[in-house]
């Protein structure tokens, strides 16, 4: 930075700020400033930090460190950093240093005593005059928004990944000239009256405008006030979604990713995938999804439930087990984006596969009965049944009855599953069926003999090949 200049830093996490304020410092030492550097952490901690870094404070007797609790305690407050900025110049001239420059973690209590439009304003004449390069850190997570916003409002430069940059939302002080418009009109009033007329035009215009500005102003700082609420609300997001275990990721309309945590980056790694994600399609992203979850997302988009899909993917070679929750996020009444959030299921992609390939083989047994598939479903370690289109019970395997706590004959005497399989239902009371490439999913409730409860998850296939219209359907108990 050249000297004299005064720039602002805007951060939400200490860590972000640390190759940046290291940076400063060496270019102090370079351009053979003497610098006084106040932080928050203690004096220990942030050296550690700067010297992983590169630099060792320790070597550097032309940087002074001070935490700023001690700072504050010694007095270092708003009315008295004028004497103090003083008495460091001469110190630095004393000491034969080109120049001096001043990194300053700014504290809340400067929040609470700085003027209610410009900040440090009433420091801008003291700087100019000793020619201080000043750098103010601003903790966006802990500073009020208004203090933050006034603070941005008079940097005409600020310090964007590392680089000093023209800041467009600086707002120079207005001035207008004091003077008695009428002077001239009432000395030659009778000679000058058009003159006097345009001149009062004038004034009417000026203030109109002046009006006009003023309402700008406050309008920008409304908007202002509104991106600084965007962006702490984005942070807050971020931080959320990274504290989750869970791969979490978020797609537009267009069924682009928009924002993701870093399991979902983690993710990707370890599948060998391309980690920069946002505005790619999840297609792009993932080459091995299903043809049938286009149609899933879909259908989210346009009706607004929320489904769960369990699957066995294959994403290059690596075959997992996951359970998928899609959930929409409406706006007004319209699913603006939806939610993708993923973990690894406790039942193996081989499980799930196998499960779906003894379908197929029990479907062959319900066709030829006395066929090569004959008593597939006697040998299914899952509850099977197999009922008609308005689910009246035609037939079930001993599993399900053992899970009923009834005999086979009991089932089938109940008559439809519906007395004793209910679809599970979302906290918005709607019923959660999926189908993807022709398999259905549907979380379901099994009550049993005594009365108890079990969570099942439905696993449905149609039987075609006849004129009669049936449904097979394998019920595995959620652990």
């Amino acid at each position: 930075m050249p000297p004299g200049e005064k720039a602002a830093l805007f951060y939400h996490r200490l860590d972000e700020v640390c190759p940046v304020v290291t940076e400063l410092l060496k270019d102090s030492v370079r351009q053979g400033e003497m610098c006084r550097f106040m932080f928050r952490l203690p004096k220990e901690v942030m050296k550690e930090r700067i010297k992983a870094q590169g630099l060792d404070l320790d070597s550097q007797p032309s940087i002074e460190t001070i935490s700023l609790s001690h700072a504050l305690a010694d007095g270092y407050a708003g009315f008295s950093i004028g004497e103090q900025m003083r008495a460091f110049v001469q110190k630095a001239k004393a000491s034969g240093y080109a120049g001096t420059r001043l990194i300053l973690n700014m504290p809340e209590v400067m929040a609470i005593q700085g003027s209610s439009k410009s900040g440090w304003s009433e420091l801008e004449e003291v700087l100019e005059e000793l020619n201080v390069t000043l750098i103010c850190l601003y903790d966006m997570a802990s500073l009020s928004p208004g203090f933050l916003l006034r603070s941005l409002a008079s940097y005409s430069q600020v310090i964007i990944d590392g680089t000093l940059c023209r800041n467009f939302y600086y707002v120079p002080s207005l001035v207008f000239p004091q003077r008695d418009a009428y002077r001239d009109l009432y000395e030659q009033l009778e000679s000058i009256r058009e003159e006097r007329d345009i001149r009062q035009n004038e004034v009417r215009e000026r203030s109109k405008l002046i009006e006009s500005n003023l309402e700008l102003q406050d309008e920008m700082m409304q908007r202002r006030m509104v991106e600084f609420a965007l962006l702490r609300a984005e942070n807050n997001l971020r931080t959320m979604l990274d504290a989750m275990t869970d791969s979490v990721f978020m797609i537009d309309r267009d069924m682009r990713v928009t924002i993701a945590n870093n399991t979902f980056v983690r993710y990707l790694e370890e599948l060998g995938l391309d980690t920069s994600y946002e505005g790619k399609p999840i297609y792009e992203l993932f080459p091995g999804i299903p043809v049938g979850g286009r149609r899933l997302f879909e259908e989210v988009f346009r009706y607004g439930y929320s489904t769960v899909v369990e699957e066995s993917l294959d994403f290059q070679g690596v075959r997992r087990g996951m359970e998928v929750r899609i959930v929409p996020v409406m706006m007004g009444d319209k699913v603006d984006r939806i939610v993708v959030i993923s973990r690894q299921m406790d039942i193996s992609p081989d499980d799930l596969e196998d499960m779906w390939a003894r379908t197929e083989v029990m479907k062959d047994e319900i066709l030829n009965p006395s066929g090569p598939s004959a008593g597939a479903m006697e040998f299914c370690p899952h509850a099977v049944m197999v009922t008609d289109s308005e689910w009246n019970l035609i037939s079930v395997n001993q599993v399900m009855a053992r899970d009923l706590g009834r005999s086979r004959e009991e089932v089938l005497k109940i008559g439809n599953s519906q007395r004793f399989l209910s679809a599970r239902r979302n906290d918005e009371g709607q019923v959660r069926r999926i189908d993807v490439n022709g398999r259905i999913s549907a979380p379901s409730v099994m009550t049993r003999s005594d009365g108890s409860v079990l969570n099942v998850m439905c696993y449905v296939t149609f039987i075609d090949g006849d004129d009669r219209h049936r449904a097979l359907t394998i019920i595995r108990p959620e652990h």
